[in-house]
């Protein structure tokens, strides 16, 4: 007679709930804000090969050949703009094809990919173009 083996809680508790645990602690210690639960928006800067610079919500998917950005904005020149910022950005989309929200771009193009602190001239240059098509939207 073959009888079923009965598993021993300590053996799940090493293997599965300590490890699982400790893997949790390690990803907030490295980065917390990395934690797809955690805190504030994350913006990244990705500056491409041929000096253009794209802003925005970054889903790097490791095995795509593509990094996607979504809600896209990039530089404009500041001297036509309506904020009082030194640095002016245009939300992508508004361009005459109108292009879709996301942008795709080649893994090859990319020079780097950085985190924008949320109080740097970039991401408050983002809130205040946010404002501006907020308020024009409910006019």
């Amino acid at each position: 007679m073959i009888g079923r083996r009965r598993v021993d809680p300590g053996f799940v508790l090493r293997w599965l709930a300590i490890p699982a645990l400790v893997g949790a602690i390690a990803a907030a210690a490295l980065d917390p804000a990395a934690l797809p639960f955690a805190g504030t928006e994350r913006i990244s800067a990705v500056f491409l090969l041929d000096g253009q610079a794209y802003f925005g919500h970054l889903d790097d998917v490791p095995w795509s050949g593509t990094v996607t950005l979504t809600d896209v904005y990039y530089f404009n020149d500041a001297t036509r703009t309506t904020t009082d910022l030194p640095v002016a950005l245009v939300k992508r989309g508004s361009e005459l094809h109108q292009p879709a929200d996301g942008l795709h771009i080649r893994r090859d193009k990319v020079l780097a990919v950085e985190r924008v602190d949320l109080a740097s001239s970039v991401a408050q240059a983002i809130a205040a173009q946010r404002a501006l098509e907020r308020s024009a939207a409910a006019r």
